[in-house]
């Protein structure tokens, strides 16, 4: 009965696979691994493009001197290309800095406009908000208008 137990026992540590070996892990391979609690929003290349305002306007109700009817002055505003485009990731974390807690939101890229990207404005007067019944005074133009945006934003009370 002893051997058998005696053989039972050299089995079982036979059966177990043996690798008591450590790695170093190079500063690339651990920059890799995320083990933390967040959230993260993916943008898959989300656009916004060909944005029209049918009117824009501003004006006086009395008018002025011998104009004294109301008046406006505006224009009808078209874009092309893309206005607003996000693409990878938006991260929201939590955490402490001696008796501080804060939020910090990375942001994706965000680019406002392109080197595509343009904007005619047809410059009007009226008698309406609207622009109806309008003297055309001319065209405006801006072409290649371009922001981008990076970063994070860090929340905390006070």
């Amino acid at each position: 009965m002893r051997k058998v137990l005696v053989l039972v026992v050299l089995a079982m540590f036979l059966m177990v696979p043996v690798s008591f070996a450590k790695t170093t892990i190079s500063e690339s391979d651990l920059a890799s691994v995320t083990a933390q609690e967040g959230v993260t929003i993916t943008f898959d290349n989300l656009t916004i493009t060909s944005v029209t305002i049918d009117e824009q306007s501003w004006g006086d109700s009395d008018g002025f001197g011998s104009y004294n009817s109301a008046g406006w002055v505006g224009a009808t505003i078209t874009t092309s290309g893309d206005l607003v485009a996000l693409s990878g990731s938006l991260t929201i974390d939590v955490g402490t800095s001696g008796s501080t807690t804060a939020v910090r939101i990375g942001l994706p890229s965000l680019a406002i406009g392109s080197d595509t990207m343009s904007v005619t404005q047809v410059l009007k007067l009226s008698t309406a908000k609207e622009l109806t019944g309008t003297q055309v005074l001319g065209t405006a133009y801006m072409g290649g208008v371009e922001a981008t945006i990076n970063g994070g934003l860090i929340i905390t009370a006070h």
